[in-house]
């Protein structure tokens, strides 16, 4: 069970702002094991200063997100397959995301946790984006339906097809597997992805 300023910790989605609760959590005492695990997470994740300048930090696991949606289509192409499995297999090595997986029970946990957050950063920001829901060059909005649509078929290309194309399950089933909680939970009821 998670203490309210964890629990905060997993909503926000800003870099520094998820720093600060983590670094509160740690400085009540809370959960110190978890808290040393998470704060590791975390200079990984957003080890790497942001394009935007200023104090403002990347986010690895959204940029292994997007070199996976990059190249989701990869596996059907012959030569395709190498070098997505490639950039992919770099950024994992960068996250030392198989440290973690194949750490500690703990370890693992807080790295699927991450995982979670990840993915549901991820459908909020599609969600909030007028860009990803437009049609006609930007002059429409797709509807609600269609918006919810396209998003499950980019999630299911991407987190469910691609592993698979490229023969990564293993190294990638964190992410699988947060895909389809995190869209279950999203939108309970219509089915998950497939």
């Amino acid at each position: 069970m998670d203490t309210p300023t964890i629990e905060q910790y997993y909503r926000e989605h800003d870099p520094l702002k998820r720093k600060q609760l983590l670094e509160n959590s740690i400085a009540q005492g809370e959960e110190l094991e978890n808290n040393e695990i998470r704060k590791k997470i975390w200079e990984i994740r957003y080890k790497d200063k942001a394009e935007t300048g200023g104090d403002d930090r990347a986010d690895g696991f959204l940029a292994l997100w997007m070199i996976m949606e990059f190249n989701r289509n990869a596996g059907n192409k012959f030569f395709g397959a190498r070098g997505a499995r490639k950039d992919i297999e770099k950024q994992l090595k960068k996250l030392q995301f198989q440290e973690f997986a194949n750490g500690s029970e703990q370890e693992r946990e807080l790295l699927y946790r991450e995982c979670c957050h990840l993915v549901k950063t991820y459908m909020e920001l599609c969600e909030s984006d007028k860009s990803y829901t437009s049609m006609l060059c930007g002059i429409m909005t797709m509807s609600d339906d269609k918006a919810k649509a396209k998003l499950q078929k980019d999630m299911y290309e991407t987190a469910i097809v691609l592993p698979a194309s490229l023969g990564m399950e293993k190294e990638l089933e964190l992410i699988v597997k947060a895909a389809r909680e995190m869209y279950e939970l999203h939108f309970p009821g219509e089915g998950g992805l497939k």
